[in-house]
């Protein structure tokens, strides 16, 4: 039940932080592994790099211009844990820790600072690989730690 709800959750927070298709969200929430394109669509989207309505090719690309890909990547490819946590930490301006700032956020310390933050389980590879659902997990977790979001501010009460 929590993670239906957390998964709900994540699907509202993502429809409402911008206007992305449903079917880039569903196809997210299919995927047993996310890809690198997935994941670059929505740091992509979010940093208004591209538009909503562009692929993941476009999404891959505007990151390598960034400098935040390599530039071989492959949209398709599955993405780590660490590589996750280096994208979305792109997403938000983090007061991370010594070596979070000196190696200007580098996936290593991007991972360390989201399970020093509580974004990702203590227990977590950075290694491992990535539901689509997961990676939504994160971008919730993510915007609520660093984005200034708090569910305690929305108002479930009709006006």
């Amino acid at each position: 039940m929590k993670k239906i709800l957390s998964v709900l959750f994540t699907m509202m927070i993502a429809g409402l932080a911008f206007a992305q298709s449903a079917d880039v969200i569903t196809e997210l929430l299919d995927s047993e592994k996310a890809s690198v394109g997935q994941v670059a669509y929505l740091c992509a989207v979010q940093q208004e790099l591209i538009q909503d309505t562009e692929n993941y090719d476009a999404a891959v690309s505007a990151l390598i211009n960034q400098g935040y890909l390599a530039e071989d990547t492959d949209p398709s490819e599955e993405i780590t844990l660490g590589k996750t946590a280096y994208l979305l930490s792109k997403n938000w301006e983090i007061q991370g820790g010594l070596m979070f700032n000196l190696t200007n956020g580098s996936p290593r310390y991007a991972f360390k600072q989201f399970l020093y933050d509580g974004v990702i389980a203590k227990s977590s590879e950075p290694t491992s690989y990535v539901s689509g659902a997961e990676v939504l997990q994160l971008y919730s977790a993510g915007l609520s730690t660093y984005g200034g979001f708090n569910i305690k501010s929305v108002s479930m009460e009709s006006e």
